[in-house]
């Protein structure tokens, strides 16, 4: 394991971790989250790797074909160590408190969630990141009863969401090396 799939790894169990201290009304909160984690954990390691948000990964469109976090080292063979989609639904129970209640659901599941898979498989399988990464936070279970995309697990952070809730987190690795989709 790379030294950037070790510390993007370490960011997800830290944010588990830490779940319940953090208040997250949209998926940019989420991605500013752990941006921030990463670049001060490798600034404390010394490791020299950089982290960006809306990296551009494939031709053409950059908002359209870009990456919501992209570990970069110096390697000119592959720029994007760690790729990184995210998408977040919050839990449904905030709906009217903090959250206005037309904004619910948030998140498009084959237009989303399933698209985040399929173009962190279409990163590694053109070369542009040795490793990626679609992740889904899904604050109080809503769509649980979708069908998982290939290679996804659900992951279940107990009594980390709002009021003690279980966060639910679909989580989807794709590796170069062996050009494998994991959960």
């Amino acid at each position: 394991m790379s030294a950037a799939v070790e510390v993007f790894e370490q960011a997800m169990e830290w944010l588990r971790a830490s779940y319940a201290r953090h208040r997250f009304f949209f998926e940019r909160d989420i991605v500013w989250t752990v941006q921030n984690y990463l670049n001060n954990e490798i600034q404390r390691r010394g490791s020299g790797y950089r982290v960006f948000n809306d990296f551009p990964m494939l031709p053409g469109s950059h908002r359209a074909l870009s990456t919501d976090l992209a570990i970069l080292s110096h390697d000119v063979d592959y720029p994007v160590e760690v790729a990184v989609e995210f998408k977040y639904e919050p839990s449904h129970r905030r709906k009217g408190q903090n959250i206005w209640h037309t904004k619910f659901p948030v998140v498009f599941w084959a237009e989303g969630v399933v698209k985040d898979t399929e173009r962190i498989r279409e990163f590694v399988r053109q070369g542009k990141a040795r490793m990626a990464y679609a992740i889904f936070i899904d604050e109080g279970g809503y769509c649980l009863w979708r069908p998982r995309p290939e290679g996804s697990l659900w992951k279940r952070w107990e009594g980390a969401g709002p009021g003690g809730e279980t966060v639910h987190v679909l989580w989807t690795r794709v590796i170069s090396d062996s050009g494998v989709v994991e959960a």
